[in-house]
Parts: C-alpha cells; structure tokens; sequence
C-alpha cells in the first residue's frame, strides 16, 4: 500500500499510478463498499485528559472512532454527526440506480480520514470538445475528522489521456452538494435524484465554454501569464520578466519548461491540430502537469496527489485564466 493510501478500487484499470484494486464489472452498492474497504463504521468516544494523577472528561471534545480498529479519525465537537460510509454509498444508490451512473472508483486516504466515491455519468455519452472526448464524473468526498463537510461536485476525465478536469470550480458552486456533520444530514440526501437533472444542465454549459476554448488560439505571449496565473508566482509582473526566469526559481523555471513543452504538443492528446495551440490545449497542459508530472514528496505524497487531481487550485487558477483572457 503506497503511502497513506488506504484502500479502494478501479473500474477497469488503476488509475493515479496504480493504486487500488482493479475490478472488472459494475458493482453494485454493497459491492463497492467492500472492494473499497470501507465497510466500517465510526462511533464518538469520549476524551479524557490526566493531570497530576487525576483523569477528568473533556465537555468540549469527542473523538471520532472506527469501531474495526479503534482508530482515531478526529477530535471534534459534542455536536458533530457522523456519516456513516454506508450512508454516502446509500445515498449513492439514488443515482445509480437509474442505470443512468456507476460505481467507478471508491476508497480512503489518510488513514480513513477521508473517503471518496466517483461514479460515472452515462448519459448522452461522453463530451466531445471538437473531437477531445471528455467522460462526465460524480464525485463524492467525505470525512471524518471534522476537517469539512460531505461534497458531492461534477468533475471530467479526458478520454485520450484520463486528465481530471476540475468542473467543480468552473462556475458551478451553486450546483454543488454539501451536508454538514450536524442535525439530521440523512434527510438531505433525498437530493440525490435532482443531481441527474443538474448534471446535464452543467455539462452542456461546461461543453460549450470548452469548445470555443479549443477554437481560440492562445497568443504566444499569453502562455507566460497563464503560468504565472496558474502557480501564483510572487514577483513576476509581466510576460518578459517571466521569460527571462531572472524573477522566479529553479524549480518553477522547471515546472514552466514542463508544462509549455506539454502544451506546444508533448502532451497526450495536445498535438491534434484541432486543438493544437488553443486555451484548451494550455488549460490542459496544466491539467496533465498537476496529474501526472508534479512532484509529491513524504509519506504523504499519494494522499496529495489523489487530493490534487480533484481540488488543484493550480488547476482551478488556469481554468480562471484561459475563461477570462
């Protein structure tokens, strides 16, 4: 097991350099909780603090607990209400159940702190951005360490690559589900129909600001700021500062060679004249950076780059930038 990568499992084929178990069929429900390994439970265990040979109960403190292990997840208030992972995939099953999604890939990170469910969306079949296949997803994340509340956001794979785009900060906050870990979170989810309905209306807008993305071309001048936009880099102000490299470092002088050689066609995918030299191709060249060529050290070094795939704010950043030029 790589790193904190707990568990979880693949449809078809590993994905995020081969973690998980591959599986090679549609699971249903109480299928997929099992091949992610998160049929488990947590319970609120009480804290106690010992000083000068006396134990005293915490009042403002819990733990979270798995009951398999007794595994601390988080600490958190007296109000906090669990999620059970049975619940996420219960509420799951309200959208798969139309046949109209799947189980595609389920597991944990951080030890169970956190737990994801993606499904994919077959309706109407895939995207197609001027011929750039782009598969639509439901991703589920979740934790229980009291670190956010329960997210539910629509997010795309490229077809020719499995590059995550990251639709979820495209202008769509209004269309993302969350439930908070207080009060009666269950009757929340009764929501889980309406997502296939907001789902077309959010992929087909998502569609056509992509595909007059891939019919602009981006001025050569323009890739400098993009990057710089992107990765946030302090002190470059303009397009021939960052050319030069006299105003940023080694490693993101290196990190720019990366991604414009990906752009100007190393990228999978990025050398189709159709999209050759567009926003898309440098919205996407980002993209695949993030996925696959960033660089993620320690012990928690898969943890950050499954996190990443889904909540890059590098990715997010470009996205702002290509939109918006």
């Amino acid at each position: 097991m790589a790193a904190e990568f707990e568990t979880g499992f693949f449809y078809k084929e590993p994905a995020w350099h081969g973690l998980g178990t591959v599986v090679d069929k549609v699971l249903t429900a109480e299928e997929a909780i099992k091949a992610a390994g998160l049929d488990w439970t947590v319970e609120m265990a009480p804290l106690y603090h010992r000083w000068d040979g006396k134990v005293t109960k915490l009042s403002d403190r819990v733990a979270v607990r798995r009951e398999t292990d007794g595994a601390v997840l988080g600490v958190v208030t007296p109000g906090y209400r669990p999620i059970q992972n049975v619940d996420s995939f219960n509420f799951f099953d309200g959208v798969t159940a139309s046949g109209a999604a799947k189980y595609h890939t389920a597991g944990s990170l951080r030890g169970g702190k956190i737990i994801w469910i993606l499904a994919k969306l077959d309706q109407n079949g895939p995207l197609n951005i001027k011929g750039d296949q782009v598969d639509k997803y439901l991703l589920l994340k979740g934790s229980h360490d009291g670190s956010g509340a329960q997210k539910m956001f629509f997010t795309g794979v490229r077809v020719v690559c499995m590059n995550t785009l990251q639709l979820a900060e495209s202008g769509a906050r209004s269309e993302t589900f969350y439930a908070r870990h207080q009060g009666n979170v269950l009757s929340r989810m009764e929501i889980a129909q309406k997502i296939l309905g907001l789902s077309l209306k959010h992929f087909n807008r998502f569609q056509e600001i992509a595909i007059k993305l891939a019919t602009d071309q981006l001025p050569p001048a323009q890739m400098p700021l993009l990057l710089n936009a992107a990765f946030g880099t302090s002190g470059a102000i303009s397009a021939d500062q960052i050319l030069d490299m006299n105003t940023i470092s080694t490693r993101r002088k290196n990190e720019f060679e990366v991604v414009t050689a990906l752009f100007e066609g190393m990228g999978k995918g990025l050398d189709n004249p159709k999209i050759k030299g567009t926003k898309w191709a440098a919205y996407n060249a980002v993209v695949e950076y993030v996925d696959y060529h960033k660089k993620f050290h320690g012990e928690k070094g898969a943890d950050n780059r499954l996190d990443s795939v889904w909540t890059s704010t590098i990715k997010n950043r470009a996205w702002n930038f290509v939109t918006k030029a």
